[in-house]
């Protein structure tokens, strides 16, 4: 059984966006279940990873395969656990603005202490002949809307026709993420602003077609009209296949001294900022009222607002920086217009977010270690409005003991408090907020 070393691992995790581009080591982690069911650290790192390799996962998978990482007819099973603990504080009550907790979990008072599971489950990973690999994970979590979200789900679940040794082209069908910007963090735990307003995750099935060369790769994804789990959902609620749609283009950059630079652009057609009834579930939608969402508005708004990203990230043996940049192609509407008159707000600005962060490689007592800093903010509403800009700051250490366990600790420093849900009547402006975490991630 061939080992690999924790820091090939931790290399192969701490990649970013150089690693869905990267063919994977030729070399796959064989363990005693045997040659057909096997158990790789090396793929685990990379799909089911909450912060990095968050889109990209069908062109991944085919550079697996061509890799000799993934082989013919082969199921690899995978597990994956991120917990931590939280302190917290806020100088108002109530009011916690991290962004990997729903509002309504932190407690009414101004401090709170918490050990929360934010992922834990298993994936499975199946190659058919030379043009067939299905991917399917299971994940439970305690950030869950309790009445409409089950704890444990079948997040992602598709299969992805394509063998890059043949021809570049591939077709993924199934429930999945779309292909639509990075969102990745540097953070161990703690998402950027920018994945947790604009992540898109598939809630029906999705058709993802897409070209891979060498150093390039394209991808255009059809999906219906209504809500996704994360934001994507059209005017037209039940419209067919197509009726929303994302393009991508990425190019990766070689570069001297073993250093990469990779950059992407994006298109999402329409999103959940495009009316002004904010909620987070297909069933508050329906209930058009609480729980899980706010009162209705008097006056019921809706204009298609779709979104654009753009990301670049430079990559060395020592140290990586990204930016990411997200922007809606209209005002969100919640915050636009006077949820009780209807009328436009002056100065309403298109919804952005702008996240910049560097990661440095070292060692701590002995074991392969990461230093980072991730700084976030967004545009939201109007200038000097209780709703008109949030910022959150992340500087963070993880130690990579082995292939299987990270210990990590976060400092998150967070100004503003402006909830998805309700924003007008909720927000507050001059919230001032600290969350210390401390937690692993473990795989297998």
């Amino acid at each position: 059984m061939k080992v690999l070393s924790a820091g090939a691992v931790a290399a192969v995790a701490m990649s970013g966006m150089a690693c869905a581009h990267d063919a994977a080591p030729t070399s796959p982690d064989y363990t005693p279940l045997g040659q057909i069911i096997r158990v790789n650290p090396m793929l685990s790192a990379v799909m089911t990873h909450t912060q990095e390799h968050v889109t990209g996962d069908a062109p991944y998978l085919l550079r697996a395969r061509r890799s000799g990482l993934l082989d013919t007819n082969t199921l690899t099973i995978s597990g994956y656990l991120k917990a931590a603990h939280f302190f917290e504080r806020t100088d108002t009550a109530g009011k916690f603005p991290i962004l990997n907790r729903f509002p309504n979990q932190h407690g009414p008072g101004t401090r709170n202490d918490d050990f929360v599971i934010a992922a834990a489950g298993l994936a499975f990973t199946g190659t058919l002949g030379d043009w067939l690999t299905g991917y399917i994970q299971y994940e439970y979590s305690e950030v869950t809307f309790s009445r409409d979200h089950d704890e444990i789900q079948a997040r992602e679940y598709y299969g992805v026709l394509g063998n890059l040794d043949v021809f570049g082209g591939y077709l993924a069908y199934g429930r999945k993420t779309i292909d639509f910007g990075e969102h990745t963090g540097y953070n161990p735990f703690t998402h950027t602003i920018n994945q947790h307003f604009f992540w898109a995750l598939a809630d029906s099935p999705v058709a993802e077609l897409g070209y891979v060369g060498e150093d390039w790769r394209v991808s255009a994804t059809l999906a219906t009209g209504e809500r996704m789990l994360r934001t994507g959902l059209t005017l037209d609620r039940n419209g067919g296949l197509g009726s929303n749609y994302a393009l991508k283009i990425e190019r990766t950059f070689r570069l001297d001294g073993d250093s990469s630079l990779r950059v992407s652009a994006s298109y999402l057609h329409d999103t959940i900022y495009n009316n002004n009834f904010t909620s987070h579930t297909v069933q508050a939608i329906d209930r058009f009222g609480p729980p899980n969402a706010p009162r209705p508005p008097r006056v019921y708004i809706a204009e298609r607002v779709g979104l654009f990203d753009l990301a670049a990230e430079y990559s060395t043996p020592h140290f990586d920086v990204a930016v990411e940049y997200t922007q809606t192609t209209a005002p969100w509407v919640a915050v636009a217009y006077d949820n009780d008159t209807g009328a436009p707000l002056p100065g309403a600005r298109n919804l952005s977010a702008l996240s910049v962060m560097g990661r440095y490689r070292t060692q701590i007592a002995g074991y392969d270690s990461t230093l980072a800093a991730v700084f976030s903010g967004s545009i939201l509403g109007p200038e000097n409005t209780e709703f008109d800009a949030v910022y959150q700051h992340v500087v963070s250490a993880q130690i990579h003991l082995n292939r299987f366990i990270d210990l990590g600790v976060e400092l998150v420093l967070n100004e503003g408090w402006q909830p998805f849900v309700g924003i007008q009547d909720v927000a507050d402006s001059s919230v001032q907020s600290q969350a210390l975490l401390v937690g692993l991630t473990a795989r297998f």
